[in-house]
């Protein structure tokens, strides 16, 4: 980050390419002007994303300044120690699940690989943070339900373990609440596994602590948004918006980036005299008539966006036009050896293959309906890796077994 002086931003649009809305809400509340502010200029209080990461992005403006290059060189030393500690989470998952040499390799592919800690030193954004919650969420399911290749027994820890699951799940929620799609399947695989190894009783006392400690983290947002806007809005309001963005007549299966109140001066003065509510009221107004208008255009444009999402968005770089087919296709290989490593896991009927499938199967819907950005697959990232490496190892070994089965039938013996 500092050889590459990735943490240098634009100034342009008054510095808006800090962090974008989540820059917008910092200054706001370094300033004193509470969590309000996401787009240009004073637009009031907002829930357009979730809190936690602009609370911290503020505390680095209070320190080293707002919109400095010192707050941007320290906010993305932060997302490296988060990427960082990735590598760590990644080596446990492995070494659980597989083996200790596939442990070693997975965390150092996350450790060297470029891209796997691309994000953590370009964007002013939540995805170094929400991609490490998600693997610490993964380690904590595998510890839950006793998945061990050694067999340790973890039985006297497991009611601090689910209150490990609570903490990251409402974590996760105030940074990425889109990642608890996969929350229903990992509560249930985790409670089931629990439950035949400790009995029903301890495992349910266990998982409802959990979930206390999920919404008392999640509560005080909550009543902040109800408070503010005046209904329910459990972490961010601005949904509609995106599914409108990504659901016009004008895209696709990608976004109309011009029609964001962010780049669009009448969208931006309508984002001001309706207010953040109605405003997102509107959008789902104008998305649900284009999609009963035209429907198939819809049911393409979802098809396009589950491919977009595993073999990314179609940006023809006009100078290198031939590096962005290999960039999208090694993007895609990445996708492919995942699914291939989830697969053999599901046909050797490995115990870990349920979390590994739904957490590829799950997170990924909302952006079918909404719309696919490369970084939106971040947080499964460390995962695939792992996914990887297993499909790798898995095929290595099958090789020796049938080299060593040559052996016995060609190499002569002595009489």
């Amino acid at each position: 980050m500092t050889i590459g002086h990735t943490y240098r931003f634009s100034h342009e649009m008054d510095n808006f390419g800090f962090g974008w809305e989540t820059g917008r809400i910092a200054r706001s509340l370094a300033a004193g002007q509470g969590f309000a502010n996401p787009m240009h200029g004073i637009t009031g209080p907002t829930a357009w994303v979730a809190p936690l990461y602009p609370f911290l992005l503020a505390a680095i403006f209070k320190l080293f300044g707002t919109y400095t290059l010192l707050s941007s060189w320290v906010d993305l030393a932060m997302n490296s120690v988060f990427s960082a500690w990735n590598a760590v989470v990644l080596y446990r998952i492995a070494d659980r699940l597989f083996s200790r040499s596939a442990a070693v390799w997975s965390a150092w592919i996350w450790a060297a690989f470029p891209y796997c800690w691309y994000w953590a030193i370009h964007w002013q954004w939540e995805t170094a943070l929400a991609t490490l919650l998600l693997s610490m969420d993964f380690l904590l399911v595998l510890q839950i339900a006793g998945i061990d290749r050694l067999g340790r027994d973890e039985r006297r820890s497991t009611r601090m373990l689910w209150i490990g699951f609570g903490v990251a799940n409402g974590l996760i929620a105030l940074t990425n609440p889109s990642l608890l799609l996969w929350l229903p399947f990992a509560g249930v695989y985790a409670l089931v596994s629990n439950a035949r190894r400790d009995g029903i009783a301890p495992a349910v006392a266990s998982a409802t602590l959990a979930g206390v400690i999920f919404l008392a983290l999640l509560a005080p947002w909550v009543w902040r948004n109800h408070h503010v806007f005046g209904k329910l809005i459990p972490v961010r309001g601005n949904f509609w918006v995106e599914f409108h963005l990504g659901n016009t007549r004008a895209t696709d299966g990608l976004w109309a980036w011009w029609m964001h109140p962010s780049h669009s001066r009448p969208e931006l003065a309508l984002y001001r005299q309706l207010g953040e509510v109605q405003y997102v009221a509107r959008a789902k107004a104008l998305a649900m008539h284009d999609i009963k208008t035209d429907p198939a255009h819809f049911r393409h444009a979802i098809l396009d966006r589950i491919l977009y999402f595993w073999y990314d968005t179609p940006v023809i770089d006009r100078k290198l036009p031939r590096f962005s087919l290999v960039r999208n296709d090694l993007f895609f290989l990445s996708s492919e050896l995942a699914f291939l490593g989830c697969g053999l896991m599901i046909w050797r009927r490995h115990r870990g293959a349920f979390l590994f499938t739904s957490l590829l199967l799950s997170i990924p819907l909302i952006y079918y309906l909404t719309f696919p950005h490369p970084r939106y697959r971040a947080p499964l990232e460390p995962e695939m890796v792992v996914l990887s490496v297993y499909l790798f190892q898995s095929a290595e070994r099958k090789h020796e077994s049938s080299a060593g089965k040559d052996a016995e039938v060609f190499d002569p013996q002595p009489a």
